[in-house]
C-alpha cells in the first residue's frame, strides 16, 4: 500500500520552520483520526490513499477471539436486523427454552362457533385454495364458552384440521372438525392459526 498519496494533516516543505501551532495541529487531528476511525471497508475493496476520511477494513470473525463479545459487550438494540446476515441464525445457534410463547408472533387464519350436542362432530370450513407447499402450519385452538345438559355431566370437545384435496388439483382445501365426545351440549368458540408473515 503507497503512503505517498495520503494526504498530509499539515503540509510543509523542506526548510519550513515547525511552528508550535503546526505540532499541535497535527496532534488533534491524530487523534481525532483515531478517535473517528471506523472499519467500514467491505473485505477485499482496495484503498483510496486520496480519500481523506480513513476507512479501515471491516473486522473479521477471525480477529475476533473465541468468547469475547459476551452480553454485557452489546448495547441495547445494538444488533439489528441488517447486521445480521442472510440464514446466519439456525437452530444450532438458538439456546435450548430461549423461544417462548411471548416471542411468537400468530395470525388467525379462520374462527368460528358451534353447537355440539352429546355424540356430535362437525365440521366447518376454514381456508379454500390453500396452497399445497406445506408453507402454512395451521395450530386449531378451542374454548368451551358454556354447557348445557344434566347434572353432573360433562362435554368433551376436541378439534382436529382436516385436509382435503381433489384428484388433480393443486391446492387444497382446510377444515376443522369439532367432536363433543361429553354427555353434555356444548357451546365452542375455535380459532385456527398460524405463524404471522
Amino acid at each position: 500500500m503507497a503512503i505517498t498519496d495520503i494526504p498530509e494533516y499539515v503540509e510543509a516543505s523542506p526548510g519550513d520552520l515547525i511552528r508550535s501551532s503546526d505540532w499541535n495541529s497535527v496532534q488533534q487531528q491524530a487523534r481525532n483520526g483515531i478517535r473517528t476511525h471506523q472499519h467500514s471497508r467491505v473485505s477485499g475493496a482496495p484503498v483510496n490513499d486520496g480519500d481523506t476520511q480513513d476507512s479501515a477494513q471491516q473486522i473479521s470473525t477471525v480477529e475476533i477471539a473465541d468468547g469475547a463479545v459476551v452480553t454485557a459487550k452489546l448495547a441495547a438494540s445494538a444488533v439489528t436486523l441488517d447486521k445480521i446476515a442472510p440464514n446466519a441464525v439456525g437452530t444450532d445457534q438458538l439456546i435450548n427454552g430461549s423461544v417462548k410463547v411471548g416471542k411468537l408472533a400468530f395470525s388467525t387464519v379462520q374462527s368460528g362457533s358451534a353447537n355440539l350436542i352429546p355424540g356430535e362432530e362437525e365440521e366447518q370450513l376454514v381456508q379454500t385454495g390453500a396452497p399445497n407447499t406445506k408453507t402454512t402450519i395451521y395450530f386449531p385452538t378451542l374454548v368451551i364458552t358454556s354447557t348445557t345438559g344434566g347434572a353432573g355431566t360433562q362435554s368433551e370437545v376436541k378439534g382436529d384440521i382436516i385436509y382435503r384435496q381433489t384428484v388433480g388439483a393443486s391446492t387444497i382445501d382446510v377444515y376443522i372438525r369439532l367432536k363433543n365426545s361429553g354427555l353434555a351440549t356444548a357451546n365452542v368458540v375455535w380459532f385456527v392459526l398460524t405463524f404471522a408473515s
